[in-house]
């Protein structure tokens, strides 16, 4: 008896041991989502060594190096979410019915954080208008996009603890404090809110699926659609009218099921999933030339009309991105005085500044007090 513990202890010791060894065969089927910053191996020093800090930097190399460590994960966060009904990833917050959200948008929707005040928007929408003044002087032509947030429309799913956990319940919200200041100020406003909350009495597709954060591709085409209707009826350039078709899809097209991988469980996406196409009539002329700014959103609105010949030339800046030529061309900044902004401006016809209504209290990026900061960005 004694014997055969022994063995059960030294074989139960062994497979441990060996265990990343033989889960390191499989774990490049295993890879995580999500963006992760992997330590650099150590410089070996005698100085490190006394000090400690070599072994530390080690163990937290090894850690990350471990052989089978992406499936262990992936096993860790099934067992989380499965077993215990709980996100395996803090960001990211399981609703009722297994909706999904970013917790970040939540905190913002609901105002556990202080939502932005009159003063700041009033300041926001004065430099506003103090850069469409000038583009306007120059023949060119601003445009404010507004997005919405997934929890506007799906707040029912929202877990309860969330929506008590309000903490300025009097005030208004960044949306709302914002465009009650923008209809205070000449400033040209496309705010997409207004024709969804009208599309809902109809719609017969999700606008947001369960899986991801940004909506789906049918409805940010129809946005699109709407929003070239805006542009023929504000703008001197015109542009082909948009239909769209939709037929079901097998797997999510991104960014469908963009926080449903952040998880990184082995179950597949559980929704029903659609794909959207946008039907363009070719231009008869070479169109304006573009430059928009924006977050995500964008790429599913914007992006679009670009693809599609919509625009001679373009520069579009998405987060930290930068592209050119269709998407031809493309480049990643830090700090917008690696852009020559000027150039970038002068060429344009058109400015969008699309701004998601999370994204209100910086909207742009810094780019708006950029430019008031650098006017000869504007200047001829």
């Amino acid at each position: 008896m004694k014997k055969i513990r022994t063995f059960c202890l030294l074989f139960g010791f062994a497979a441990v041991m060996l265990m990343p060894a033989l889960l390191g065969r499989w774990a490049s089927r295993f890879a995580l989502s999500g963006v992760s910053e992997t330590a650099a191996f150590p410089d070996l020093t005698m100085e490190g060594i006394l000090s400690g800090s070599l072994q530390e930097t080690l163990n937290t190399w090894y850690s990350e190096h471990l052989p089978g460590r992406d499936l262990m994960i992936k096993l860790r966060n099934q067992a989380i979410f499965s077993l215990f009904a709980k996100s395996p990833n803090s960001n990211i917050v399981i609703g009722k019915d297994n909706v999904l959200f970013e917790k970040e948008y939540i905190l913002k929707y609901e105002k556990y954080y202080p939502p932005v005040t009159r003063e700041y928007t009033e300041e926001l929408c004065g430099k506003l208008t103090q850069i469409q003044e000038k583009l306007n002087e120059r023949g060119k032509e601003m445009y404010i996009f507004i997005t919405p947030t997934k929890v506007r429309y799906y707040e029912e799913y929202v877990p309860d603890c969330y929506i008590r956990a309000n903490r300025f319940p009097n005030e208004l919200g960044n949306y709302e404090q914002f465009t009650a200041t923008l209809s205070q100020y000449p400033l040209h406003v496309y705010d997409s809110i207004p024709y969804i909350n009208q599309r809902m009495e109809s719609a017969d597709f999700p606008f947001y699926y369960k899986t991801g954060s940004h909506w789906s591709w049918m409805l940010s085409l129809e946005v699109t659609a709407d929003f070239v209707r805006y542009l023929n009826t504000e703008s001197r350039f015109s542009f082909p009218e948009i239909t769209t078709t939709v037929h079901p899809v097998a797997e999510p097209l991104h960014p469908d099921a963009d926080i449903f991988q952040l998880l990184n469980l082995f179950i597949r996406p559980y929704d029903t999933y659609f794909q959207a196409d946008l039907i363009a009539n070719p231009r008869t002329d070479e169109g304006p030339n573009l430059f928009c700014r924006g977050g995500s959103f964008m790429g599913q609105t914007i992006a679009p009309l670009i693809s599609n010949g919509y625009f001679n030339q373009d520069t579009y800046i998405e987060n930290t991105l930068v592209t050119h030529n269709r998407f031809t061309q493309s480049s990643n900044f830090s700090d917008y005085s690696e852009i020559d902004l000027k150039q970038e401006i002068d060429q344009a016809d058109i400015i969008i500044l699309e701004v998601n209504e999370a994204h209100i209290p910086v909207m742009s990026f810094s780019l708006i007090d950029y430019i008031i900061e650098h006017p000869e960005i504007l200047s001829e």
